[in-house]
């Protein structure tokens, strides 16, 4: 097969690809992050290219224009590459530099575990074993669970594996007898891990990770003292096959799943050769491994068929894993490492929310408080100590700018923050690097709706209203809009607006969100007073204004103090389980004890969902604040 040299700009990157390859996949091999929600099915429409010159095959699309495809645009994921080719990538289809939520501790601080010691479920021993003679004729394994049984361990049942009987004898008589023993110990079970010449009982070191959907999050962790020595983060390279959880289960039911666990596992590689060069640590001393992740990314982690997860009635293969070898999958840590994810609740409520329960700790609180994931789907746990109740609501991607014409991820070029001026209807923009915009993240959309409401620029129904006089309230392909900022002064040279089909879109996913709530306090008899503490996580949620959720009603009307920000809680989590076996106990007990409510088949939910399909609620005294504001334009 002929090979065919193609040319990106404007990175200039060149890849050989054979001929016959789809664009996309040689996009992602010449290492360029572009836009592709779909998993390259060709029905997002984001990885637009402009093919400047060579040969090529495309399919016809309806996300493309006639005047896009006299441009030579096309889509990477329906062209074939028939000879050699120069591609250029406009700036809407790249993918910057995320604005990831890597942790809110500084390096060198110490996790707090609560009234818990450092005691992480694995263990390194330090032995000098007295050299055997002919009196003292004992097997080197024999020999070693003699000093084990006067450390006070377990030696009655002792196990191994072949690895480490083959590693045995040689590495007691190198050293002089003088060994380190990697073990984890039970009530009545010790199992031995590695053995290493020489005492480096103190050189342990362990990797909490938050695979997200987006982002992967790694944190380096000195497992004698806890404190955290490194931070790394970075795109999940799995994007390449969707932006959300359902394409990639579609991706694997076509023969992508190996392809979608190498892949994250490479993310955690390169995460892991960071960390490794900036702390000077070398990754044969991570000896333990703790991820916490939605239920189809640790599905897909580990390589489990995740097709079930969308089939009614929604069941994961499991929701606890067994501990899994470093090597196994093909992690660059010490080969005898172990992997254990944290557990999860239900087929959309998953590990990241079990890690986040641990880290705030409400299963401990006294008074009412909810917890909460905004997402693609918004992960809900309410509930104290007494009792925890969760539920998942399919949000959709428009918080993470999927289905906004203008939307993007919260990247260098997005606007994250909007103000407009109630007089002139003039918007004033914040944009994340401080340069051009390039769209409009989650943040800056909430913001933005929320200002249009506030001045009447949008009402209710989220219809725009037409009568106004302002240049930026216009009508374009039939469709009303919002233009925040003209092509002239934009990174794209295109208009960046809002419509209202995308207020539409908004409209739908943060009445998701508002009526999960609703439905699991009503499923208790319960109401927003009684909440002491309203818990915001994840990587929205700590860039979210407060006032601008509550207006569009995607938060409840109740007082600013309640609310808190908890930052990336599934990686501290994680942390916590790494740090301490009576955390990652505590963990599987928080999972154990939650119940999932289905709101998918909740008559319920569909009530509440139909109710809060305004702004901010068809039910204005439930939103008392809003109201007065609403009021004040004579709405």
């Amino acid at each position: 097969m002929s090979a065919c040299k193609v040319t990106f700009l404007p990175q200039e990157k060149v890849v050989t690809v054979p001929k016959g390859t789809i664009l996309l996949k040689a996009m992602q091999q010449a290492g360029l992050r572009v836009q592709s929600a779909c998993g390259g099915q060709g029905v997002c429409g984001r990885c637009l290219v402009i093919i400047e010159e060579g040969e090529y095959n495309t399919e016809t699309t309806t996300q493309l224009s006639s005047e896009e495809c006299g441009q030579g645009c096309c889509l990477a994921c329906l062209t074939l590459v028939e000879g050699d080719l120069r591609v250029r990538i406009p700036a809407r289809s790249s993918l910057g530099e995320e604005k990831i939520l890597a942790g809110e501790e500084k390096l060198g601080a110490r996790i707090e575990l609560g009234h818990w010691q450092i005691s992480p479920r694995l263990k390194k021993l330090h032995l000098r074993l007295p050299p055997p003679s002919l009196d003292d004729n004992l097997s080197d394994y024999e020999r070693l669970r003699r000093e084990l049984r006067r450390e006070g361990y377990a030696s009655n049942h002792l196990h191994c594996d072949l690895a480490f009987l083959r590693k045995l004898g040689n590495t007691l008589r190198e050293h002089d007898w003088r060994v380190t023993l990697t073990l984890i110990q039970s009530d009545t079970v010790t199992d031995l891990i590695d053995i290493e010449g020489g005492d480096c009982s103190r050189r342990r070191f362990g990797l909490a990770v938050d695979v997200g959907t987006t982002t992967i999050v790694a944190h380096l962790v000195d497992l004698v003292s806890g404190k955290t020595v490194g931070v790394a983060s970075g795109y999940n390279a799995q994007t390449a096959c969707g932006d959300d959880v359902i394409s990639r289960i579609v991706y694997a039911q076509k023969g992508g799943l190996a392809e979608l666990s190498r892949l994250a596992v490479e993310t955690i590689n390169k995460l892991i050769a960071e960390l490794s060069a900036k702390s000077k640590v070398d990754p044969r001393w991570i000896d333990s491994i703790v991820a916490a992740g939605n239920t189809t990314m640790t599905q897909l982690l580990l390589g489990i068929d995740p097709r079930f997860l969308r089939r009614e009635p929604y069941i994961p293969t499991a929701n606890s894993f067994p501990l899994v070898k470093a090597a196994e999958l093909g992690l660059r840590v010490n080969p005898h490492a172990s992997l254990y994810c944290m557990p999860c609740v239900a087929s959309y409520v998953g590990g990241d929310i079990t890690a986040g329960v641990l880290r705030s700790e409400l299963h401990k609180e006294e008074g009412l408080t909810i917890f909460i994931d905004i997402g693609t789907n918004g992960e809900i746990v309410l509930g104290n100590k007494e009792w925890l109740v969760a539920a998942s609501c399919s949000a959709g991607p428009a918080f993470e700018g999927g289905g906004v014409r203008c939307g993007m991820r919260a990247a260098e070029g997005a606007i994250e923050q909007v103000r407009i001026e109630k007089e002139s209807l003039e918007p004033l923009v914040s944009v994340i690097g401080g340069g051009k915009a390039q769209g409009i993240c989650g943040s800056g959309i909430i913001d933005t709706l929320a200002q249009m409401l506030v001045t009447g620029i949008v009402d209710q129904k989220g219809r725009i209203r037409l009568d106004l006089p302002s240049q930026r309230i216009r009508v374009r392909r039939e469709v009303p809009e919002y233009v925040l900022v003209w092509g002239r002064q934009s990174a794209t040279g295109e208009d960046i607006v809002l419509t209202e089909v995308d207020i539409d879109n908004v409209m739908r996913a943060k009445g998701a969100i508002y009526a999960g709530f609703r439905t699991l306090l009503q499923e208790m008899g319960m109401d927003f007073d009684l909440v002491r503490r309203f818990l915001i996580a994840g990587g929205l949620g700590n860039f979210l204004n407060i006032e601008s959720a509550v207006t569009i009603g995607l938060l409840p009307d109740i007082p600013y103090e309640r609310f808190k920000y908890l930052g990336n809680s599934s990686v501290i989590g994680a942390q916590l389980a790494l740090l301490s076996a009576k955390l990652r106990q505590e963990a599987e007990n928080i999972a154990d004890s939650m119940t999932n409510l289905e709101l998918s088949v909740s008559p319920l939910f569909m009530q509440e969902y139909t109710s809060a399909l305004f702004l901010p609620h068809t039910d204005l005294n439930a939103f008392p604040a809003v109201r007065e504001l609403i009021r004040g334009n004579g709405g």
